[in-house]
């Protein structure tokens, strides 16, 4: 593992400045861009896809990880609501195509020519080149399907303004073949030292390159599960793959040139409300009930109230204002009664405000949850902006969301492949029959790197983590320990892999929780799996409303309040894609005016889909 701080990035930022101007000159002669050292743009590739709060706020936080029903945005409503919005699905495609892919071409280009002209060795470096071009490309493939691959970037080295659209499958296989390649390669010269990820240590790339190639091999469960296992135990079989969490690839940011600037964490940044306005990501209603039930302790890391009375959204760290605190209290029907509970998940709804719904007044006012601490009076006493008093009912009227003070901020490390991923993709692989290996000890394994990457990665959060487990001892559970929580929850979670559920869903499901925050994941695993199952790919009619208590007076104020009935609340309905969850981003409209051919004849290619709207049609990738 490598944890840099993005020191030079800064620098590389001017070189690229001008590496963009000068692309048509690069053009005429490759080499005379020979002045601006490649580490930087080797850099900057490894670095954008995650650092960028515009894209991070819109590709991951309003579109994907809702999509995944992992996370949900009660306002920005068009990823959870299956609709459409060109301002927030275009932003990865923009990212990538018009500033990482020409870089990527670039400094391929510029390795070879100086292999050629100058007898540089520089095919490890190719190889590490190689490597992050994969890492880029496959999320942009996970989100839009078929893509621009083998022509993409080559505007200026060969022209090709106009590029093609490869279809996933071939996508997977040329990157298949270059990491292969890139794999065979990687110890012919000397690496880039100047890598966020490991500082040039070539063994560690080496294990990189495998545990791709698994995760491709997986990726194709669904579309050719042959050809899927082949890619997978060929790579597995070498035995060198990332196992420990100290292997994983580990990107760390910081704020040395502010929250838009190159080195932050996008998502983070963007979850801390500073590139737009509050984010809204919060913890969907069953992912967070299905945590509860099983007394997850990771909610302590993942979970927060959040607290806008500054001029960022903070977690909120004021115990002192709770009373009783309860994060494993959860309730699943809400029609049956009304709980008090701390930690409130958002349901899925295309409807901002409506889908926070909690009760029902006899007047027809709808009781929502709160979304954010917004002020405090001048002795302290938070309020929310439902102007409910915290210490009050307040604390019990509140959504809770993906954590801003541990997980999710400008500087928290993006975790580029983890070993708890890696694991479950085994444990996934082995009870496919695709490899010889122990399942339950990969999925044990997975489960706990899962947990523990938060204290190894994310320290910054632990005071946070400390003082709210501490609450939950001096107020609710005198004998709570959360290392010992961890060890239980761990054990009971493999005891129980695949009694009551099928064993790929269980292992899907601890798969996506581990990806809270990384929606691009958790979207891609949904996608290929449909696990777990109680994130529905078709939404009935019965699926579009919620049951809410009917209550004589205001619930969270009044301790006499009765139930009197119950009543629905429509909260979806159904998008553009009449209640099919979108198996796709739509490409950005810009593509059908300046590449109308290419994308007009991608779009019709794939044409597996349940509705009359393209974001439902299925990718190769997809169950």
């Amino acid at each position: 593992m490598k944890k840099v701080i993005l020191n030079i990035f800064v620098l590389a930022l001017v070189a690229l400045t001008s590496c963009t101007d000068r692309f048509l000159e690069m053009n005429d002669n490759d080499y005379t861009s020979g002045d601006m050292d490649p580490k930087y743009q080797f850099t900057f590739i490894q670095a954008k896809l995650f650092s960028n709060g515009h894209e991070g706020f819109r590709g991951n936080l309003i579109m994907a990880g809702p999509m995944s029903g992992l996370t949900s945005n009660p306002q920005y409503t068009s990823g959870q609501g299956f609709g459409r919005n060109d301002s927030y699905s275009e932003a990865s495609w923009t990212l990538f195509y018009a500033d990482i892919a020409k870089n990527v071409e670039d400094i391929r280009v510029r390795l070879e020519a100086r292999m050629e002209n100058e007898g540089e060795q520089n095919l490890g470096k190719l190889s590490q080149v190689a490597i992050v071009r994969v890492i880029n490309f496959l999320r942009i493939t996970a989100l839009y399907g078929d893509v621009p691959y083998s022509e993409a970037g080559k505007g200026y080295s060969e022209g090709i303004l106009y590029p093609k659209y490869d279809s996933q499958e071939d996508i997977f296989e040329q990157m298949v073949a270059e990491l292969l390649e890139a794999r065979e390669n990687i110890n012919e010269g000397p690496l880039f030292i100047e890598d966020y990820y490991y500082s040039g240590n070539a063994a560690s790339w080496e294990r990189l390159a495998n545990s791709l190639l698994m995760k491709i091999g997986i990726y194709m469960s669904a579309g050719n599960p042959t050809r899927g296992q082949e890619i997978f135990a060929e790579a597995y079989n070498t035995n060198n793959y990332i196992s420990s969490l100290t292997e994983s690839a580990i990107l760390e940011h910081n704020e040395s040139d502010g929250p838009w600037g190159q080195t932050v964490n996008g998502s983070g940044v963007a979850n801390e409300g500073r590139v737009g306005g509050q984010s809204y990501q919060f913890i969907s209603h069953k992912a967070l009930v299905s945590m509860q039930k099983l007394e997850d302790p990771r909610l302590f890391w993942v979970a927060s109230h959040v607290d806008n009375s500054g001029p960022t959204t903070a977690a909120f760290m004021h115990v002192d204002q709770y009373s009783d605190f309860d994060p494993f209290a959860y309730n699943e029907e809400e029609g049956e009664e009304f709980k008090k509970i701390h930690y409130r998940g958002v349901k899925d709804g295309d409807r901002p405000d409506g889908n926070r719904g909690i009760f029902t007044l006899n007047d027809g006012t709808v009781g929502y949850s709160a979304f954010t601490i917004t002020k405090f009076d001048d002795e302290g006493n938070a309020y929310n902006n439902m102007d409910y008093k915290f210490s009050e009912g307040g604390q019990y009227a509140q959504l809770v969301a993906v954590n801003p003070g541990t997980i999710l901020h400008a500087t928290a490390p993006s975790i580029i492949m983890g070993s708890d991923e890696v694991h479950f993709m085994i444990a996934e692989a082995a009870q496919r029959g695709w490899v010889s290996a122990n399942v339950n000890s990969h999925f044990k394994t997975g489960v706990e790197h899962a947990i523990r990457k938060y204290p190894t990665f994310f320290g910054s959060g632990s005071d946070y983590v400390s003082a709210y487990v501490d609450l939950y001892k001096n107020q609710t559970n005198p004998s709570y320990n959360w290392e010992a929580a961890v060890d239980n929850y761990v054990n009971m979670v493999a005891n129980n892999m695949g009694k009551e559920n099928d064993p790929i869903e269980d292992i899907v499901y601890q798969h996506w929780l581990s990806q809270i925050g990384n929606g691009y994941n958790s979207f891609a695993l949904w996608n290929r799996t449909h696990f777990p199952s109680f994130v529905k790919a078709t939404l009935g009619s019965e699926d579009r409303s919620v049951k809410v208590p009917l209550m004589s007076k205001d619930p969270i104020e009044n301790e006499d309040a009765i139930k009197l009935g119950v009543e629905d609340i429509e909260l979806h309905t159904g998008g553009v894609t009449n209640g099919y969850r979108p198996a796709r981003f739509p490409y950005p409209n810009r593509e059908f005016t300046v590449n109308p051919t290419n994308a007009t004849e991608a779009v019709s290619n794939q044409n597996d889909n349940p509705s009359s709207d393209f974001i439902s049609a299925k990718q190769f990738m997809s169950f």
